[in-house]
C-alpha cells in the first residue's frame, strides 16, 4: 500500500519550472527545509526537491542555501529576442526597485532601461490606486474582514494551506496583473515585462490563464542588475530619465508595510480610533494570524488585513539583495516620493483615453489547491521512528536540526517520500559513533587515544593485552603511567604524522610498527599500533 502511494506522490512532484534546484549544488544540509515555513522541501538520495503542491514561493530557500543550490526562472533569451525585436517594450517596475538599487540615482535605472530598448517605462504602484478601490467595493459588500491580495506569496499561502479562509482574501486583480491588462488594452501588440523583487510573481503570472492579464516576462531586480552588466552598461555613470507613467503619491509608498492601509485611508488603528485595519509582514506573524483567524474569525473585528510575506514588505523581497537594513529601505522609498513630489512627475492619463477601463474586469477568482494526504496510520510513525533508534517516547528529541518541528512529524514525511530517515542529526550521530566504537573494539591492532593533556580517552582490548591491562578501566589516566608517551606528545607538540615507525615499549620485550596522527580540531591524539615483536625475534 505505502510503495503505491509513494509511486503516485512521486507522479505529483514534478520539475518546477519557477524555482530551480541545481542537484549537484545541494550539499543535504537541510538548511533550507529549516527556513521553509511550509516545509516545502523535500529530499531524495540527498538531495533538495521543490514539493510544488506545498511551496508558496516566498523565495527563503534561495536566500538561505549556502551553495546557492536554488534560483528563480530567468527567462534571459525570451528577454534578448523581445529587445532584438520590433515590439513595443513596456517594462511594468515594482515600487521597491529604489531599494534594490540603492547605488544609482532612480532616474539612471529608467535610462539603462530606455538604454536597452524598452520604449515606455511604468510604475506598477500606479495601477494599485484602482486596485485600493476596487479594495474598498469589497469590503462594503461584506459583514467580516477582508484580506488583501496583492502579495502572491500571501495568496499561495492561503490557496494551498489555508483554503477555508479564501472567502475573506478578495478577490482582485493585483496591480502587476491590473497594470499588464490596461497597458496591452492602450498600446496593440506590446509586450510587458514586469520588474519587481519577487519569486512568487513569476508563478502568478503563469497561472493566469488570460493572456492580456499576464506580462509577456517577469524577471526580478538581480536579474535585471545582471543583465545590464553582461551588457556592459555602467548605469552610474548615465544621466537620468523619468519614467512614463508614475505611481500616485498615494500608492508610491505601496512597496512598504501597511502600503495598502493607508492607501486605502484605514490607517486608524490606535487606541480610540476604532479598529479599522491591521498590516502585518513576515511569514511567521502571518501563519500565526491566520492560525488564529481559523479558530475564531469573530474575535478579529478590522475591515481589512494587509498581509506581506517578506518582513517590512516588499522592499525586503528575496530578490533584493543588499544589506540595508529595512528602515533604510523604507527611507530610500520615502527619498524617491519626495523627489518625485518635487519634480512634479506629470501624469499619463492616457490609459483612461483609449477602450474604457470598464472593459477590463478587476476580478480574480481563488480556488483551493490543498495537497490531499492520507492520514499517516501510527503503526507506521512507530515502525520508522523504531528504525532510527526512537523506540520510547524520551528518545523523540524533537531538536528539529533535520527541518521538521518534531520527530513524528519527520516520521510522516518519511512516510510520505519527503524525508529520508538519514537526515536525523542525532541518530546519524550515534550510528558514527557506534560504527567507529565497533571499528576500534573488534581491530586486530592495538589502538590508543589520548586527548591534548595525554589522558587516555581510548583504550582498545589489543592495546590493554598488549600493555597487560586487560581487567582495567584506563579512561582519564595519564598514558605514561603505562607506556612512553613521548612520541604521542612530539605528534601534538609538532604536529605532524609518525607513519610506519619502528618502536620498543616495555624495556624492549615488546616492539610495534606504530602510526600515531593529531585530530587538533577535536584536541585528541591516535596511535594505531602493530605488535610485530614475533616477526623481529625471528630475525635477530
Amino acid at each position: 500500500m505505502q510503495g503505491k502511494f509513494l509511486k503516485s506522490i512521486y507522479c505529483l512532484i514534478r520539475m518546477n519550472d519557477t524555482l530551480i534546484v541545481k542537484p549537484a549544488s545541494c550539499k543535504d544540509c537541510h538548511k533550507c527545509l529549516r527556513e521553509c515555513p511550509v516545509a516545502a522541501i523535500g529530499f531524495k538520495d540527498s538531495q533538495a526537491f521543490i514539493i510544488e503542491e506545498k511551496c508558496i514561493y516566498c523565495g527563503n530557500c534561495i536566500k538561505t542555501c549556502p551553495q546557492g543550490a536554488k534560483s528563480a526562472l530567468f527567462e534571459e533569451k525570451k528577454l534578448e529576442a523581445f529587445l532584438e525585436s520590433d515590439s513595443y517594450l513596456i517594462a511594468s517596475i515594482a515600487p521597491s526597485f529604489v531599494a534594490a538599487f540603492p547605488d544609482l540615482k532612480p532616474g539612471q535605472l529608467i535610462q539603462a532601461l530606455k538604454l536597452i530598448g524598452f520604449d515606455y517605462i511604468a510604475e506598477t504602484a500606479e495601477a494599485a490606486a484602482r486596485v485600493v478601490k476596487q479594495f474598498k467595493k469589497e469590503r462594503e459588500k461584506m459583514n467580516s474582514t477582508l484580506i488583501t491580495s496583492c502579495c502572491p506569496a500571501v495568496v499561495n499561502l492561503m490557496e494551498k494551506h489555508y483554503p477555508k479562509l479564501l472567502p475573506q482574501l478578495a478577490p482582485v486583480l493585483s496591480p502587476m496583473m491590473l497594470q499588464t491588462a490596461e497597458l496591452k488594452n492602450k498600446f496593440d501588440s506590446a509586450r510587458v515585462i514586469f520588474i519587481g523583487p519577487c519569486l512568487a510573481k513569476i508563478e502568478e503570472s503563469k497561472n493566469e490563464k488570460r493572456r492580456d492579464y499576464r506580462p509577456d516576462i517577469v524577471i526580478t531586480f538581480e536579474h535585471l542588475r545582471f543583465f545590464l552588466e553582461k551588457k556592459g552598461i555602467k548605469i552610474s555613470e548615465l544621466d537620468s530619465a523619468e519614467v512614463d507613467l508614475p505611481a500616485t503619491h498615494l500608492t508610491a509608498d505601496y512597496a512598504l508595510s501597511g502600503g495598502a492601509v493607508k492607501a486605502a485611508d484605514l490607517l486608524k488603528a490606535d487606541p480610540g480610533c476604532g479598529n479599522k485595519a491591521l498590516h502585518l509582514s513576515g511569514l511567521e506573524n502571518i501563519i500565526n494570524f491566520l492560525e488564529d483567524f481559523k479558530k475564531d474569525k469573530d474575535k478579529i473585528e478590522v475591515e481589512l488585513v494587509e498581509l506581506l510575506a517578506c518582513s517590512g514588505g516588499c522592499i525586503n523581497g528575496p530578490a533584493i539583495n543588499n544589506d540595508l537594513s529595512i528602515p533604510l529601505k523604507e527611507l530610500e522609498v520615502h527619498n524617491y516620493l519626495s523627489f518625485s513630489k518635487q519634480n512634479n512627475y506629470k501624469k499619463d492619463q492616457s490609459l483612461k483615453n483609449e477602450k474604457s477601463i470598464n472593459e477590463i474586469s478587476f476580478r480574480r477568482r481563488h480556488k483551493s489547491k490543498k495537497m490531499s494526504l492520507p492520514e499517516v496510520p501510527e503503526s507506521e510513525i512507530r515502525k520508522i521512528l523504531a528504525s532510527i533508534a526512537k523506540e520510547k517516547k524520551e528518545e523523540e528529541k524533537d531538536c528539529g536540526g533535520c527541518g521538521y518541528s518534531s520527530c513524528r512529524e519527520k516520521a510522516a514525511a518519511v512516510y510520505h517520500g519527503f524525508a529520508e530517515k538519514k537526515m536525523c542529526i542525532p541518530y546519524m550521530k550515534s550510528r558514527a559513533e557506534s560504527l567507529s566504537q565497533i571499528i576500534v573494539e573488534s581491530s586486530h591492532n592495538a589502538i590508543i587515544v589520548v586527548n591534548d593533556q595525554m589522558k587516555i580517552q581510548k583504550f582498545n582490548p589489543v592495546a590493554k593485552e598488549l600493555f597487560t591491562q586487560k581487567n582495567r578501566e584506563l579512561q582519564g589516566m595519564k598514558l605514561d603511567k603505562f607506556m612512553d608517551s613521548s612520541s604521542f606528545q612530539k605528534t601534538w607538540n609538532l604536529n605532524q604524522r609518525l607513519i610506519h615507525q619502528k618502536c620498543s615499549y616495555k624495556n624492549g620485550s615488546i616492539t610495534v610498527d606504530q602510526t600515531i596522527f593529531a585530530l587538533r580540531e577535536h584536541k585528541v591524539i591516535v596511535g594505531i599500533l602493530t605488535d610485530i615483536s614475533e616477526q623481529e625475534d625471528n630475525v635477530k
